[in-house]
């Protein structure tokens, strides 16, 4: 699977562009994109990933502690705990809204994860991370379909680093590329990433079936 003339992102992008290609053509995402998901569909989504990022940072505290190099592509700056605890309560959503069954099996694959491949992590990191590309041309869409003010209250975690949202994005590729990272390290960073984009696509599909319809 690893390239080893190829750099750590160059091989993600390409082994998971399929996978990628999937979730962003999934009705749910096509919905967001088009500014038309309605508004609890959107509340219900920002508490589900709540719990993702929640699960994964605890995990990525943890990897980091005991890998300090690894700072460099996780640090206090690019945890989105926060902005998603902040959206839910400015939109008036609960922010312990049970995980659905897909979430669920995604924290549990991560403790996995933990345990025997620490590394692959990255991969989930790697998907999260690059969504915020996209996500800050939904926000603006959403932001005028669901009346959200323009100065990033209940929309911050779609558009997290604001104008500065191309440079990070640089700074995230040059760290994970720097880390030259084993080929079997990579492969597991791969398949982790790969796992990622089908759990976020089945998550989509869980909540357009009526899952967590809870406020």
């Amino acid at each position: 699977m690893n390239n080893d003339a190829a750099g750590t992102m160059l091989t993600l992008r390409e082994s998971t562009a399929s996978h990628h290609r999937r979730a962003e053509q999934h009705e749910f995402q096509q919905q967001f994109v088009r500014g038309t998901l309605p508004r609890p569909l959107y509340v219900r989504w920002l508490a589900q990933m709540l719990h993702i990022h929640a699960a994964l940072e605890a995990q990525l505290e943890r990897l980091v502690a005991g890998n300090p190099r690894l700072a460099s592509v996780f640090d206090d700056s690019r945890r989105k705990v926060a902005p998603l605890q902040r959206d839910l309560t400015f939109l008036g959503g609960a922010p312990n809204q049970p995980p659905l069954p897909t979430v669920q099996t995604m924290v549990a694959w991560m403790d996995t994860l933990a345990d025997s491949q620490p590394m692959a992590l990255l991969g989930v990191l790697y998907v999260l991370e690059g969504s915020t590309n996209g996500s800050k041309y939904i926000a603006r869409k959403v932001r005028p379909a669901y009346a959200l003010p323009e100065n990033g209250e209940g929309s911050a975690y779609l558009d997290p680093y604001g104008t500065a949202q191309p440079t990070r994005w640089q700074e995230f590729k040059a760290a994970m590329d720097g880390l030259n990272l084993p080929a079997g390290e990579v492969d597991q960073v791969v398949l982790a990433a790969m796992q990622t984009f089908d759990s976020i696509r089945d998550l989509g599909g869980e909540l357009l079936a009526g899952g967590g319809t809870g406020s």
